[in-house]
């Protein structure tokens, strides 16, 4: 264990402190993957409309079937558009994982993670799941209103149209495995050497916001920020993986096989069982909701963050990471894909 006293006055010279990050250094990388991030949001969406205009043209029939919006969301993600980010994204080198973290003004080594711990962040990722979803649905029924336009939740719609072995391989499988590997692993292997803090808010804001919808961004910038604190303080990519899919399996299974139980007037119950449902899914989302703050709170004091190998300081931080050419694309990208979906079609 290293014990070196840290002192925020201490002069960026000091040996008591890791060097400070160069800041053109460290906004050249993040400028990178920022344009990486852009160039995967752009191929996801040209490739996407590539084939359903060729397919249109080609095959018109296929748009009845069932299948085509998971071809239409994981052929171009994987096929076309992560093979062009990692291009671009490889020419930023990977650090070792952080294994200190700061604890009051000390240096320490970062404990394991263990599964009691990862059980309650699971828990907060499922209080956030509940507190995005009601933010998300909370905005667009404003929306819906003030443009008289009835927005629908696309994911929502696909996993109802899909049977349930479909929708289990595709966000319960290929969901964790492609999303963790490309806003956790891929990112924050070559972000936190200038700190975890960094990583990690990067990480949530990217991932909320290449879900391309207000129905899904605050949840997934939410639980994106958990994931990565996971990944900062375990390195290990399989603990990620195995977390989202936990959240998948009861948001985009289990949840919708209990709703679809239900009648759609909530007064008139057929059945003695389903009042018993409709009180199981209240409890569970407001439950994990109180349990998700309390645990945030209390745990809130006991984060391991550490400062990472080259330092951002916090005058430049914000600038360094969002101010250059390939974060600011990334965002207006992004950006854009999001004011697209929202864009009314009549």
């Amino acid at each position: 264990m290293n014990n070196t006293f840290f002192n925020p006055d201490t002069p960026l010279e000091s040996p008591l402190l890791p060097p400070a990050a160069d800041p053109a250094e460290a906004g050249r990388d993040f400028s990178r993957i920022g344009l990486a991030y852009a160039v995967l949001t752009l191929g996801v969406q040209a490739a996407a409309m590539a084939a359903q205009y060729l397919l249109a043209y080609l095959a018109p029939a296929v748009f009845s079937t069932w299948w085509i919006n998971w071809v239409f969301s994981l052929v171009p993600l994987y096929g076309v558009a992560l093979p062009l980010m990692w291009l671009i994204l490889k020419g930023v080198p990977v650090s070792p994982h952080n294994t200190d973290f700061l604890q009051g003004r000390v240096t320490a080594e970062k404990p394991p993670l263990g599964f009691s711990r990862w059980m309650i962040l699971l828990v907060i990722a499922f209080g956030c799941v509940t507190a995005g979803g009601l933010a998300g649905n909370l905005i667009m029924s404003i929306l819906s209103a003030l443009l008289d336009y009835d927005y629908a939740n696309a994911l929502s719609t696909i996993v109802d149209q899909s049977p349930v072995w479909m929708t289990f391989f595709a966000t319960c499988i290929c969901a964790p495995l492609g999303e963790e590997l490309l806003f956790r692993k891929l990112l924050i292997d070559r972000t936190r050497r200038y700190g975890d803090l960094p990583s990690i808010l990067l990480s949530g804001l990217l991932f909320g916001l290449f879900h391309g919808n207000l129905f899904q961004f605050f949840y997934a910038a939410l639980v994106g920020v958990i994931l990565a604190y996971v990944y900062t303080r375990t390195g290990r990519y399989r603990w990620c993986v195995a977390m989202h899919a936990a959240i998948n399996f009861m948001g985009s299974i289990i949840t919708p096989a209990l709703v679809n139980m239900l009648p759609e007037d909530l007064m008139s119950f057929t059945n003695l069982l389903q009042p018993f449902i409709y009180l199981f899914i209240l409890v569970w989302q407001y439950g994990m909701l109180i349990a998700g703050i309390v645990l945030f709170c209390v745990l809130l004091s006991k984060r391991k963050l550490s400062r990472g190998t080259a330092p951002l300081w916090r005058e430049n931080a914000v600038s360094v990471v969002l101010g250059n050419v390939g974060m600011i694309a990334c965002l207006v990208v992004m950006g854009l894909v999001m004011g697209l979906n929202l864009w009314p079609v009549r």
